[in-house]
This record gives structure tokens, C-alpha cells and sequence, in this order.
């Protein structure tokens, strides 16, 4: 059964405990208690907080499915993507996304969004609900949203194993908007890419044409020991990149204080440099994402656009 990240009143359930449409109404106001996410459901303006667009979606996929808005409807894109767990980057639209078969697209209402979709829209059941493929939202997504938005999603499918490069390109009519910058996409995925960020910073690479780096190369010690794979390597600039994520950092994930594990971290660094005589450069999430942040840090180590 699909779970929501926050819990969902619905109307009819509020109403058995006595708010009528009125009072609803009046909670649901700017600054109220309530928000009103689809019709018929609501959720408390402070479990929002802290939701990750995805997150955010998903809890609105699924009050869509409890208010019957559902009725006949196939989830589609981004819509797709979050019941899949297909990592997503960048803003997620508001509406529900849905096809309909034997249905136009362009159509919107209640917080829905009806799209146009082919006689051989592949589709799959999830708990119930018929939802577009792994393939098909992959294809669908490839060929709307640029390379830096769904590169991690491509790549976590492949590396999941839960589909194949062939499969998402036969999700997409071979005459088709898009059909180019999907292609584009297909060629650029690659499974050995472990996280969304190292996924976005690859996107950032591509984009802007700098020399293409090996993924997760392990890196040992003069006695051969492990001391960790790298997230790209340059061997030819004598340079290595790591994408710093400080999801990691945190002592609910490692038990230990933050200090301790960032020093842990350059300890490791100044090993990893030692050991291979390569420059080690970091970048954070936001550097990657407003891209010219993590742009200057790896132009001062030598890494520029090749053309």
C-alpha cells in the first residue's frame, strides 16, 4: 500500500468530526492551520515543511488516489516518477500528471493535469494503480526536461537494473518531439554513477563541455590497501573530484559528531592525494545546481571546456 510522508484529512472524514465546508474553508486560508492540496483533501500547513519537491508530489499523487481523482487515470511523468522512486532534480509541476486513454491531453482541472499520450503508452500496475512504465517515464521525462534535471534518474534506473538503455529508447516513437535531446540523454546515462549529485554534476560537465572523467575509481595505498573509490577522476590533469553531499555528515546517519567527520574526511583526502599525487577538489550540492559555483572550482584545478 502507497504511504504519504505526512498524513491526509480528507474532507469526509473531517466532516464526521464535525467541520463542516465552512470551517474547512476558514482553516484552509493563507496562514491557516490547513492546505488544501486537491479537492476533498487537506494537510497541516506545518507538516509541509521540509518536504522535498518530491516528497511534496507524492503526497499529492496520493490524496489524488483517496479522493477518486484517479477514476480511469494513468500516472504519467513526474507524476510516475515519484511512485517509482525515479530521483528527480529541479522543480516538479504542481498537478497531478495523468493520461487518460482515448482522451486528448491539454486538459486541467482540480489539480490534475490530462496529457496527450499514444496507442502504445506502456503502462504498469503499482499497488493497484495503473502508472506509466520505468521505461516510459524515463522517455517521456528524457525528452522534456534538460540533460541536468533527469541524468540521476536515468542513471539510478540502469544501475537498479530496472531498465535497459534500448528499453527507454523504444518507449519513444521514433518520430517525435524531443526524440534528440532524449537520444542525447540515453548516451550520457551511466550506472556507475552512485548519488543524484554526482548524477548533476556529470549533467553540469557535459552541458558545458569539459573532459569527460572516470566514475568511481578506486584509489590504494602503497601497501594496497582500499582507501575508497573517488567520484571522478582526471588522471590525465592529475585531478580528482569529489561531490560532497553533507547529507552524509549528519550524526543521526553516523553516530558521531560533525567534527570528527569532517576531519575524518580531509584526513582521507590528504591520504587519497598523497598516495596517487593527484589535486583533490569538492564541490557542493548548491555549486552543482547553480552550476558556476562548482564551474570555477574545477577551472582552478585545470579543468576547463574542451571546446
Amino acid at each position: 500500500m502507497w504511504s504519504s510522508p505526512i498524513p491526509i484529512l480528507l474532507s469526509s472524514e473531517l466532516a464526521g468530526c464535525g467541520l463542516d465546508k465552512g470551517t474547512l474553508a476558514r482553516s484552509a486560508r493563507p496562514g491557516g492551520e490547513l492546505v488544501r492540496i486537491l479537492r476533498g483533501a487537506y494537510v497541516q500547513r506545518r507538516d509541509l515543511h521540509g518536504l522535498t519537491w518530491s516528497e511534496a508530489h507524492r503526497v499529492k499523487v496520493i490524496a489524488a488516489r483517496l479522493t477518486g481523482a484517479l477514476e480511469g487515470a494513468v500516472l504519467a511523468r513526474e507524476s510516475a516518477a515519484v511512485v517509482h522512486g525515479i530521483p528527480l532534480v529541479g522543480e516538479i509541476p504542481k498537478q497531478v500528471q495523468v493520461v487518460r486513454p482515448g482522451r486528448d491531453g491539454g486538459r486541467s482541472s482540480a489539480g490534475i493535469h490530462t496529457l496527450r499520450a499514444g496507442c502504445d503508452f506502456q503502462t504498469v500496475l503499482d499497488d493497484g494503480v495503473p502508472v506509466a512504465s520505468v521505461a516510459q517515464t524515463l522517455a517521456d521525462l528524457g525528452r522534456r526536461r534538460p540533460l541536468r534535471y533527469v541524468l540521476a534518474g536515468f542513471d539510478a534506473m540502469l544501475r537498479e537494473g530496472r531498465v535497459t538503455k534500448d528499453g527507454i529508447a523504444a518507449a519513444a516513437p521514433e518520430r517525435t518531439w524531443g526524440r534528440q535531446r532524449l537520444s542525447r540523454t540515453i548516451q550520457a546515462a551511466d550506472p556507475d554513477s552512485e548519488s543524484p549529485g554526482e548524477s548533476l554534476s556529470r549533467a553540469v560537465m557535459i552541458e558545458h563541455h569539459l573532459p569527460l572523467p572516470a566514475l568511481q575509481e578506486p584509489v590504494r595505498d602503497q601497501r594496497g590497501g582500499l582507501l575508497g573509490r573517488v567520484d571522478f577522476m582526471w588522471p590525465e590533469h592529475g585531478v580528482i573530484g569529489e561531490f560532497d553531499g553533507r547529507v552524509k555528515y549528519g550524526r543521526e546517519l553516523t553516530g558521531r559528531a560533525m567534527d570528527d567527520v569532517l576531519l575524518a574526511e580531509r584526513r582521507r583526502e590528504l591520504d587519497i592525494e598523497s598516495a596517487t599525487g593527484m589535486r583533490v577538489v569538492r564541490w557542493l550540492w548548491d555549486d552543482a545546481l547553480r552550476e558556476q559555483g562548482m564551474l570555477e572550482i574545477l577551472a582552478g584545478a585545470g579543468i576547463r571546456a574542451i571546446h
